[in-house]
């Protein structure tokens, strides 16, 4: 074991949120490393350029709420004439026909058989349930209707989260998900209406050319003190070090840490974060990102994004990188993402080259959105945790192990190190608040 390096402020983890966190410290001229497992910053949001593409690792955009532009967000040293702000388009594959999303205020474009099931079923519904352990089944049933919610909102979300809605509290909807407004979703049943309705994803921000990681690049940028190549595999609260397996042993003071809070948790080997842990679950996403000869078909020309709800589709949504940032590809090419939701413990399990590809790259051939015949490059990004599951066990296990991590100094952040469900902007702000408070 290699000798204590006694740091005054500790960072897990290169994501934005473990950038963010270091930006904040080095701007208070703290004593602070970030340690990094892979040989790159950036987490999940990186780019990666293969050939004549840029691939994120999946869609990641960026949805602005306390900053009105890029150039504002703290330490990102953004410029906004390098930032496009787009109004999203996105659409839901039911009945063979693409619906504008959020389909629960669009029923109007339904074909007449399918309208005429959800608009019945809608005046039949009965009222949200009240009671605390309600699901989210009970949400989605008592707001829209039996009939949306089997067409479209449970199997969706379920190929989403790979869970099954029961399991997940009520809890789970949060201002991500299309709220059961009467108003809007009357309004959406008449044909040639617009309802206008907003969701926090209504615009977004994307590079002009780079890809997301452009972003990473901004927080990086004169940041000093990161270690990379530093996979964390033991965290011992007693004594306030971490040991990684390259036998470095690294002290704190204070400890900010974004890697995914069971992860953390299970290095601990701690009896009470082991027991509160366990009931902490979440879904896995593998994300095959596809170059194209050509241009997409015509009807996804203005497109950003596909939800698929089909259950016999292996994906459960499809982006358009080309349509979303044009210097996401050279001329005369295209390029997308496919998504397929999988249980944790089932990623590692899957054969992703010669099982799962094959699979995904024939529905979109028999779909027709693709001819493979013109595919020049798969690359294939696996996001081990993707949506954190918001079970009625989920938020007192997060509170009990927030409030044992705190006695030792040590501070969650971002999505995955609270065990949340955030933007790419909460995660950025929760770094940097963590650090502020914990002055």
């Amino acid at each position: 074991m290699g000798s204590l390096q006694k740091i005054s402020a500790l960072v897990l983890g290169g994501g934005i949120s473990g950038l963010a966190a270091a930006r904040t410290l080095q701007e208070q001229q703290r004593d602070f490393l970030l340690l990094e497992r892979c040989p790159t910053v950036g987490g999940l949001t990186r780019t990666v350029e293969v050939g004549e593409f840029c691939f994120d690792y999946t869609g990641h955009f960026l949805h602005l709420c306390r900053y009105a532009t890029p150039e504002d967000i703290p330490y990102a040293s953004l410029k906004n004439d390098e930032w496009g702000q787009i109004s999203r388009r996105s659409c839901c594959f039911v009945g063979g026909k693409l619906i504008t999303a959020p389909i629960q205020y669009n029923l109007a474009e339904l074909p007449h058989d399918l309208f005429t099931q959800c608009v019945e079923s809608y005046n039949r519904r009965s009222s949200v349930p009240d009671r605390e352990n309600g699901t989210f089944r009970d949400f989605i049933v008592g707001g829209f209707g039996q009939a949306l919610a089997d067409l479209f909102l449970i199997p969706q979300n379920e190929k989403t989260m790979a869970i099954s809605l029961d399991r997940l509290s009520k809890h789970a909807v949060r201002r991500f998900f299309p709220a059961p407004d009467e108003k809007l979703v009357r309004q959406g049943m008449t044909a040639g209406a617009s309802t206008g309705a907003k969701s926090y994803n209504s615009t977004f921000w994307y590079p002009k050319t780079g890809g997301i990681g452009r972003l990473v690049n901004g927080l990086r940028a004169g940041l000093s003190g990161c270690a990379l190549n530093q996979d964390v595999i033991a965290v011992n609260l007693q004594d306030r070090t971490v040991r990684t397996s390259t036998q470095g042993v690294f002290g704190w003071d204070t400890m900010f840490s974004s890697i995914p809070l069971k992860s953390l948790c299970q290095m601990t080997g701690d009896q009470e974060l082991l027991r509160a842990s366990a009931d902490l679950s979440h879904s896995s996403t593998v994300s095959f990102n596809i170059g194209v000869r050509g241009s997409l078909r015509a009807e996804f020309a203005d497109i950003h994004w596909l939800y698929i709800p089909d259950r016999d589709i292996p994906f459960y949504r499809v982006g358009f990188y080309s349509n979303i940032g044009q210097g996401t590809c050279a001329p005369g090419y295209s390029s997308l993402y496919v998504e397929v939701g999988l249980l944790s413990e089932e990623v590692d399990q899957a054969n992703l080259v010669h099982d799962l590809q094959p699979k995904v790259m024939k529905s979109l051939e028999e779909l027709g959105w693709i001819d493979c015949r013109n595919v020049t490059c798969v690359v294939i990004h696996v996001m081990q945790h993707a949506y954190v599951h918001h079970t009625p066990q989920r938020d007192s296990a997060v509170a009990t192990i927030l409030a044992r991590l705190r006695g030792a100094a040590v501070y969650p952040i971002g999505r995955y190190g609270l065990w949340d469900y955030t933007s790419m902007e909460d995660s950025m702000e929760s770094a940097r608040t963590a650090v502020l408070e914990a002055r």
